[in-house]
């Protein structure tokens, strides 16, 4: 028979859990005490078995929780003597490490999003690599048009299915097509991205730069629907109340196309008094031309039209901040960075 308070008294003794998992095996375990006195009931009569059976049942349980017990308040010890020698001390100097930000560009782009979506726009990247059709012929530019030469385009090795030179789309507006045929009509949305060009680099013009091109579709929009809301979205993305001018502009995909100039009050250190900023030019806009929209499979016929506009991210930085030159966003100058970080 298994004295329990033997066990018990064994138990009390254990110090470790190295210790207790021989003391599991000596009572508890595969070849334990308990263990064979259950498995030599099997030559006794059915009264004995009974009768012992109940007596080394009652002895499992009181040594199975005494077990358990011991083994809970050692594995707390053992944490608590883990969590000891891993104290740090927190007053100690650590090595400084400086925090990263996120890039002007960036920071300019993530407020015109979040402007866009406030207004109900679907927020879409697009790809930067895409097919001549969708450059140019899907927003109304013929294949003999100058942009499509190589001046103004960088062409790819790569090719598209029907054999052509992949390019770096030199606007935003080749997602036009793309964005009807994928969220239907009535639609408004943006493609905050960038787009490549090969331009010789100034103060004004960069090979690759940042545009926010917009496109809203719906049934009779017209000129007045498009400047209401080219001055609410130029004032949320300046953060001033913005006076807008357009003036007759050429560009293929719409027609009227328009430019837009805006100016907003500023105060002049000089005089002391506020007073408005010169016109800058900020938009190229219009209304879609229809072959836009035919393109796209729309039936003008159901009064379908639409506007669209495009913003340089840059010159919104550069209008927000005072910067007089846009390569002060790409060279890499630590300095400039970290003065808006």
């Amino acid at each position: 028979m298994i004295d329990v308070k033997v066990a018990k008294t064994e138990l009390e003794k254990v110090a470790n859990l190295e210790q207790l998992e021989s003391f599991f095996q000596q009572y508890l375990g595969k070849n334990g005490s308990i263990t064979l006195a259950f498995k030599q009931m099997g030559s006794l009569s059915p009264e004995e078995k009974k009768s012992l059976g109940q007596e080394l049942t009652e002895a499992k349980n009181q040594v199975a929780e005494a077990y358990e017990a011991k083994q809970k308040e050692l594995s707390i010890e053992q944490i608590n003597a883990q969590l000891n020698a891993d104290i740090v001390d927190s007053s100690l100097e650590t090595a400084h490490v400086d925090q990263g930000s996120f890039s002007l560009l960036t920071n300019i782009r993530r407020d015109a999003e979040e402007v866009c979506k406030s207004m109900g726009f679907i927020i879409e990247y697009g790809t930067e690599v895409v097919t001549k059709f969708e450059n140019f012929e899907s927003v109304n530019i013929p294949l003999t048009h100058p942009a499509t030469e190589m001046h103004d385009t960088i062409y790819l090795q790569d090719k598209d299915l029907s054999g052509e030179n992949l390019i770096l789309r030199t606007h935003t507006s080749s997602m036009q097509n793309y964005l009807i045929q994928k969220y239907g009509l009535p639609l408004k949305a943006v493609v905050p991205s960038r787009v490549y060009r090969y331009e010789n680099m100034d103060a004004h013009h960069d090979v690759m730069f940042y545009q926010l091109e917009g496109i809203v579709v719906d049934k009779n929009l017209s000129v007045a629907h498009f400047k209401d809301m080219m001055e609410k979205l130029l004032s949320a993305l300046l953060h001033k109340k913005v006076e807008t001018r357009m003036r007759p502009g050429y560009f293929p995909f719409v027609e009227p196309g328009f430019e837009i100039d805006a100016r907003y009050e500023i105060y002049n250190q000089q005089t002391g008094k506020k007073e408005l900023s010169k016109r800058i030019e900020l938009v190229g806009a219009g209304m879609i031309h229809p072959n836009v929209l035919k393109n796209a499979g729309i039936d003008t016929n159901e009064w379908w039209s639409g506007f669209a506009f495009g913003i340089g991210i840059s010159r919104l930085a550069a209008m927000r901040y005072g910067i007089k030159d846009i390569r002060y966003f790409t060279n890499g100058d630590l300095r400039f960075a970290k003065s808006f970080a």
